[in-house]
C-alpha cells in the first residue's frame, strides 16, 4: 500500500510543481498599439468591409463602413500570379465576380478588370445595384493608400506561397505596422508572419484556440502566456460553445482582447455584449451602431 501511495504521489507532486511554475512564470498579452487609441467600448469591425451592405473586400465597402463610423475594417489577402496582395476570400473568383478561375492564376491588372460587384444582392438575386458600375478586386496597397489610419484586421487566407513576407514588407512600406492585426487559420502561417514582424500584432490561430479552451475546461487559464493579444472566435463551432461568459472572463484576465464573429443579428449583438466581448466582426455593421447608440449616416450611403 505504501508504494502504491508513493506511486501516486510522485506524478502528482510533480505535476502540482510543473503548475505552480507555470502560473508564476506565465505572463499576460499586452495591449497592441492599434487598439490603444480605440477605448474600452465595443469595437464594431466591419466583416469584409460590410457584405451585407455592399460588395465585400472592395474600396467601395471599406470607403463606406469607414463613412458609416466602423472601428476596423476587417478583409481577406491572396497572392494574385505575380506576387501582388489582392483582398478577396474565396481561393475562386465565381462567387463574387464575373471571372471564373483561381486567383492566383491571374495578375493583379486582370484580377482589376473584373467586375467585383458582380454578384452582390441584397434581394436573393432579383436585382443587382452594383454591376457595371466600376467596383473592382482592391489592391491591399490600394488600401492603405486610401485608409491609411483606420485598424484593420488582415487574415493571411493561403500558406506557402510566401504572402507572409510580402505582407510583413508591405505593413513597414506604408507605416501601417502599428495599424493592423493579422490572422489565419493556417498556424505555420501565424508563426512565420510572426517571426518575420514581431512587432505586429496577431489574433491567436487554431492550436491557441484549443489549448486556450483546454485550459479554460481544466481551469487553468492561469497557466496561459499568449504570443497574440487578440482573441477572434465564433459563438458556436461544430456543435461546440465557445464564447461563454467564463473563457471570455478569463481570456480577458490573460489580457486579450475578444472579438466574435460573424455577428449579424441585434439580440445575438446585445447578448455577446452582455457577456463581455470587446467588439464584434458583422456583415452588417449599422445594426452594431444602432444597438450601440452610435449615430450612422447610411442614409447618405445609399447606392449611387
Amino acid at each position: 500500500m505504501l508504494r502504491f501511495t508513493r506511486f501516486l504521489l510522485v506524478p502528482l507532486l510533480l505535476i502540482g510543481i510543473i503548475v505552480l511554475v507555470l502560473t508564476l512564470t506565465s505572463r499576460q498579452a499586452s495591449m497592441p498599439a492599434v487598439l490603444e487609441d480605440l477605448g474600452e467600448r465595443p469595437l464594431v469591425i466591419a466583416h469584409r468591409g460590410g457584405k451585407g451592405l455592399w460588395p465585400e473586400n472592395t474600396l467601395f465597402a471599406f470607403e463606406r463602413a469607414t463613412a458609416l463610423g466602423v472601428d476596423m475594417l476587417e478583409m481577406d489577402l491572396h497572392l494574385s500570379q505575380d506576387a501582388k496582395l489582392v483582398v478577396i476570400h474565396d481561393e475562386t473568383l465565381e462567387r463574387t465576380t464575373n471571372g471564373q478561375g483561381p486567383v492566383a492564376h491571374f495578375s493583379l491588372a486582370e484580377l482589376q478588370a473584373l467586375d467585383a460587384g458582380y454578384k452582390w444582392t441584397a434581394d436573393g438575386g432579383q436585382s443587382y445595384p452594383y454591376r457595371g458600375q466600376g467596383t473592382r478586386i482592391a489592391a491591399l496597397e490600394e488600401v492603405f493608400e486610401h485608409f491609411p489610419l483606420i485598424p484593420k484586421a488582415l487574415e493571411i487566407k493561403v500558406p506557402d506561397v510566401g504572402m507572409e513576407a510580402v505582407l510583413c514588407e508591405m505593413l513597414a512600406a506604408y507605416d501601417q505596422l502599428d495599424r493592423v492585426i493579422v490572422g489565419s487559420f493556417h498556424e505555420r502561417s501565424l508563426k512565420r508572419f510572426r517571426e518575420l514582424c514581431p512587432e505586429v500584432a496577431t489574433s491567436a490561430g487554431p492550436v491557441s484556440v484549443r489549448l486556450l479552451l483546454a485550459l479554460n475546461w481544466l481551469g487553468l487559464s492561469d497557466l496561459l502566456s499568449p504570443s497574440y493579444p487578440v482573441l477572434q472566435i465564433p459563438p458556436q463551432h461544430s456543435g461546440l460553445t465557445l464564447a461563454t461568459p467564463r473563457l471570455i472572463r478569463n481570456a480577458q484576465t490573460r489580457g486579450l482582447h475578444v472579438q466574435l464573429w460573424t455577428i449579424n443579428e441585434q439580440p445575438e449583438m446585445r447578448r455577446l455584449l452582455e457577456m463581455g466581448a470587446n467588439g464584434l466582426i458583422t456583415d452588417y455593421p449599422d445594426r452594431a451602431l444602432q444597438l450601440l447608440g452610435r449615430s450612422t449616416q447610411l442614409g447618405a450611403l445609399q447606392p449611387q
